[in-house]
């Protein structure tokens, strides 16, 4: 057991000093140039049981600062008043709207028009998950360019010129915007400003979504190694989706498209990429307390092991190398298998009285890396104008402290229970509470 846990803290270094060098030396922000055309971009927001959220994102979805483009919010079969706050909100008229016919979907009841806006339509559908309400909006999509959103995002003023000018490089087919908290912004205006305040559990969030993006996602863009592109906010080339026949209904829906993209890149030998765009942002509102938070956890380990299962066959066959290094060996051996052995090592100690100071060194070990691409994630972000006080710096330092003794020691716990629960209940969806209480417009 000493012996495999001393293996993955070698297999965990080489990794964490990996995250800290690349962003560190690569992350330059991209200036926006305004005079690139603007490609028609078709904006799908999957709506379930959304009462509380969905006015949100269609009034942040409006006000970007673009004109080619349409939204298309596609009810599923909602049971609330979703359906209805929607008729009400962009006061709706029956229409028709071409599709392409080449997914998938459950039943269309309906397709309407919005009065008050030109470049809005709503799907009405029978309930068949996220995957396939995405697949219907896909299929009734208008332009080269498809934005996919969970209700609860909040698209930025310039998230989708800046998209719009990454795809002028033409080996790009897909990509992921930032993903930042909604509840840790101060909004006047147009001026949004960033505060380090809130829970200690959105606190916790807010900083791992930083690190997340700015530290793991640009690492992983620079080798064409995008494990995930969110679904609160990821762009695809339409033609792409229609390759790999849309979205797969299972419970981690994003990292399930963006997996089969790759292998469809390394199927048929294609010079194609996936990046990620730190400069186009979106918010979205994350768990107030642990109920929900326990249950956000649990599904994004249920999706990864679902991934895990669906292409470890062709994980080192036909996947790019680099791909397959991120989620072999620091997703699933480090992010998941380590977790076990890092659970049993005290029981490993206690019983064996062996090895306590290779223990402390390695947990010493990990608790520098951990500040260390925590703060590389502040400096970083604050290249991109996610900026906090002066004050907040010493806070969120202090914080920092505290989590690792606190909330960074959840995930253990919670990747385990993930990954037993994905093998007993794998198509079980736990729902995540929100509240609509903060917007960006």
């Amino acid at each position: 057991m000493l012996f495999l846990t001393i293996i993955f803290f070698i297999m965990f270094l080489v990794f964490q000093i990996f995250y800290i060098i690349v962003p560190f030396f690569t992350m330059r922000k991209v200036e926006l140039n305004k005079d690139f055309e603007e490609k028609g971009i078709t904006v799908i927001i999957p709506a379930y049981n959304e009462e509380l959220v969905i006015k949100n994102c269609i009034n942040s979805s409006l006000a970007v600062d673009y004109s080619n483009y349409e939204i298309l919010i596609v009810n599923d079969g909602s049971k609330d008043s979703t359906m209805n706050i929607l008729k009400d909100y962009l006061d709706l008229e029956y229409t028709t709207k071409k599709r392409a016919n080449k997914l998938d979907y459950k039943y269309i009841r309906g397709i309407y028009k919005s009065k008050l806006y030109e470049n809005v339509y709503l799907i009405d559908k029978d309930n068949g998950g996220k995957a396939d309400a995405l697949n219907a909006g896909i299929d009734y999509s208008s332009n080269e360019l498809v934005v996919t959103l969970d209700a609860d995002s909040m698209l930025e003023k310039d998230s989708l010129r800046y998209m719009n000018q990454y795809f002028e490089d033409k080996d790009i087919v897909a990509a992921g915007g930032t993903v930042n908290v909604v509840q840790s912004v101060d909004v006047n205006g147009d001026n949004i400003t960033y505060k380090f305040k809130g829970k200690n559990i959105i606190k916790h969030q807010m900083l791992h979504y930083i690190h997340g993006f700015y530290v793991k996602k640009s690492t992983q863009s620079l080798f064409n190694s995008m494990i995930v592109i969110s679904g609160a906010f990821g762009i695809f080339k339409k033609d792409i989706l229609f390759n790999v026949k849309g979205f797969r209904h299972t419970v981690g829906e994003d990292m399930d498209i963006t997996l089969k993209i790759h292998k469809y890149i390394k199927e048929n030998n294609l010079k194609k990429k996936l990046v990620y765009v730190p400069e186009a942002i979106c918010y979205t509102e994350c768990p107030e307390n642990f109920k929900n938070f326990y249950n956000q956890r649990i599904r994004w380990q249920k999706a990864f092991i679902d991934c895990v299962v669906e292409y470890w066959g062709s994980l080192f066959k036909d996947l790019k190398s680099p791909l397959s290094a991120f989620m072999a060996f620091d997703g699933f051996l480090l992010g998941t298998m380590s977790v076990f052995f890092t659970l049993m090592m005290p029981i490993v100690l206690v019983l064996t009285k062996d090895g306590y100071m290779i223990a402390i060194v390695l947990i010493l070990a990990a608790i520098i890396f951990d500040f260390l691409q925590n703060i590389e994630a502040l400096i970083v972000c604050r290249k991109y104008g996610v900026k906090f006080s002066w004050s907040d710096y010493v806070k969120i330092i202090f914080f920092m402290v505290y989590e690792r003794f606190t909330y960074k020691l959840v995930p253990l716990i919670l990747n385990s229970v993930g990954t037993i629960r994905y093998f007993l209940d794998d198509d079980r969806w736990s729902y995540i509470e929100r509240k609509g209480e903060v917007s960006i417009v």
